[in-house]
């Protein structure tokens, strides 16, 4: 007869180690093109002040400060898809880089663009955006 007693003993159970956790491959990093959010009324904006044409695709040439900040508040959405670009809402990007104490990237083409958006009229909204 074979006897078995429960409790402390040399039995041990196999457990497996711990080990780091399976590493997910990297994520592809998402390119996010913030050109692709500019309006048609945007584009001419930019032409019109730094006589760069920008389309969607890559550029050969290195975009303007203020085409890159234009773009980047239309794809954060702090310019709403169809809300025009006005010169308020200019000196008041400008004026935001100046409060952060950051240099501001349209500053010194924000006369060309003031006096554009004035002599090109009121603006509306863009519905194609």
């Amino acid at each position: 007869m074979s006897m078995t007693v429960s409790g402390l003993g040399t039995s041990r159970t196999h457990h497996t180690p711990i080990s780091a956790p399976p590493r997910r491959k990297p994520a592809e990093k998402s390119e996010r093109n913030d050109f692709e959010a500019l309006t048609p009324a945007d584009r001419e904006l930019i032409f019109h002040v730094t006589g760069q044409q920008l389309g969607v695709a890559a550029m050969k040439e290195k975009p303007t400060s203020f085409a890159v900040a234009i773009a980047n508040e239309r794809a954060v959405g702090h310019l709403a898809p169809g809300q025009p670009v006005t010169g308020f809402y200019l000196k008041d990007l400008h004026h935001r880089y100046q409060r952060a104490g950051a240099p501001s990237p349209i500053g010194q083409y924000l006369p060309r663009a003031l006096a554009y958006l004035e002599q090109s009229g009121p603006r509306r909204i863009d519905v194609s955006a």
